[in-house]
């Protein structure tokens, strides 16, 4: 039996909302290139929750402590995962959800024992509830859950297709990077993930790659394009 390659793909929750280029759901899509993908790749994902909830905007603008709009964000990572889960049983995906807080009518806790047996069992690993802790963001989630699956790339999938040198929804002038390291990364102070995430990764080996998630085909190209998005190593 050929061993299939394993890849941390990181989703923002965005992808259940509209395009607005498009006009289709960023998530369907998704849930194609996988089934496309399933026999040559064993995908495990973190979802993000910003679609219902994020504590740096609906947090602040309700007046909400910052560790409860941690955890309320969090809590809908679990919703996503649960959505997800969906969409791919829909197109013959067997999936298992997993869960950082203890939530058994919907997810499995997080435990060696438990991801050990999805990974010989299931198609994708879904991983919600974030770290289970408060101040640690999804990027940071995805490089432990990348590590606890034995993946060595995570495949960030975010709004932009690539790393750039300033943020492009914000400067027109910005230059995307095609090939960076960790330290020049952490040195240039880039926002594509938080300085814990860059740390983890660095110390442990892992390549991030950074595409768009709402281009067409953007996952099949990244598994067949080594040069496709950005790579930071």
């Amino acid at each position: 039996m050929v061993q299939k390659k394993r890849i941390l793909l990181k989703l923002s929750g965005t992808i259940f909302k509209e395009d607005n280029n498009s006009k289709k759901i960023a998530a369907h899509n998704i849930v194609n290139q996988i089934k496309q993908l399933k026999n040559e790749y064993l995908f495990g994902i973190v979802i993000g929750g910003g679609n219902f909830f994020r504590g740096s905007q609906q947090g602040k603008q309700l007046g909400a402590t910052p560790t409860t709009s941690h955890y309320v964000g969090m809590i809908a990572t679990i919703m996503n995962g649960l959505l997800l889960q969906d969409l791919l049983s829909q197109q013959s995906i067997t999936s298992d959800l997993f869960s950082a807080f203890v939530c058994p009518e919907f997810a499995k806790p997080v435990s060696p024992a438990n991801i050990l047996h999805s990974l010989q069992t299931y198609d994708c690993l879904i991983f919600s509830g974030g770290t289970g802790h408060p101040y640690f963001t999804t990027d940071t989630n995805a490089v432990i859950r990348a590590l606890e699956i034995n993946a060595n790339q995570v495949w960030k999938a975010t709004d932009v297709d690539g790393i750039y040198d300033d943020d492009p929804h914000k400067n027109s002038g910005a230059k995307i990077l095609k090939n960076i390291s960790y330290k020049k990364a952490q040195d240039m102070n880039l926002n594509i993930m938080d300085q814990t995430a860059f740390t983890l990764a660095k110390e442990h080996g892992i390549t991030v790659r950074v595409f768009n998630a709402f281009e067409e085909n953007s996952i099949l190209n990244a598994a067949k394009d080594e040069l496709y998005g950005s790579i930071i190593t």
